[in-house]
């Protein structure tokens, strides 16, 4: 039998901003701050990025666990 086992990763986009307080930044960065699905490796569901020069991105190394990321198995 095949399945397809989803596992929840943290991805972190930082953006650089110019700002004269911590909320104002914060404001700024989420008009910035969005990920988007690229073409390559036979789908458009294999490579993420971000858009702009003040914008990274940047994969964690472990899962996330918790209520409210699950693991979840599909019997294909």
């Amino acid at each position: 039998m095949k399945y397809k086992v989803t596992i929840p990763f943290a991805v972190f986009v930082s953006v650089e901003v110019d700002a004269e307080t911590p909320k104002e930044a914060e404001d700024i960065a989420f008009e910035d701050a969005y990920i988007t699905g690229y073409c390559g490796n036979g789908g458009t569901d294999k490579l993420v990025g971000v858009s702009g020069s003040n914008v990274s991105i940047e994969a964690g190394e472990l899962p996330l666990e918790g209520d409210d990321f699950k693991i979840e198995v599909e019997k294909l």
